[in-house]
């Protein structure tokens, strides 16, 4: 047994034991300089991706073959970058998946919402309500779920936002489901 070998091992048992550490603690609890955004390439995970990659392939190649150590440390090397691109890949993935579920899901943030109609809602009509999220106020047209005009400054409940058209119910109405 070469010192390679405990160098592979040794890398392969860190990476996971990094790996570990990053998915429990994530990424912020490293950080010394918290103001500024994670650098997406040299970060706790891409470390631990990387001797992970090093040494599962390292390992192998220096105990089963009779390849130069050159070529061992090269090879085992780019496994290790091809590690950090999967992860990095597979993370890019896993956000923008969360960023497009967000996005839906702030329809159903949305909904029981508390707005004052800014354009009046005609019987059957389109008008325009105004609401709070996340400490912004926001436009959107409105249409009624009654069968009754609602005037400026009536106040509605949001139920739905279904094509950028919120549908809403006068909130005595909901009050007295309550």
């Amino acid at each position: 047994m070469t010192i390679f070998h405990f160098v592979f091992l040794t890398a392969f048992i860190g990476g996971l034991l990094l790996a570990v550490f990053a998915m429990l603690h994530g990424m912020e609890h490293t950080r010394r300089n918290r103001s500024k955004a994670p650098s997406p390439f040299f970060n706790l995970p891409a470390i631990a991706a990387f001797a992970v990659g090093f040494g599962a392939v390292g390992y192998p190649l220096e105990s089963r073959t009779r390849l130069p150590l050159w070529a061992i440390i090269l090879i085992s090397i780019a496994s290790g970058a091809v590690a950090i691109s999967g992860m990095i890949t597979l993370l890019a993935r896993w956000a923008l998946r969360d960023v497009a579920r967000t996005s839906s899901a702030d329809g159903d943030e949305i909904q029981g919402q508390l707005a004052i109609v800014t354009q009046a809602i005609a019987l059957a009509g389109i008008g325009e309500i105004s609401y709070e999220h996340l400490g912004r106020q926001l436009r959107i047209t409105a249409r009624a779920l009654s069968e009754k005009p609602l005037s400026v400054g009536a106040e509605v409940v949001i139920d739905r936002i279904e094509n950028g058209i919120a549908f809403v119910e006068e909130w005595a109405v909901v009050e007295q489901r309550l």
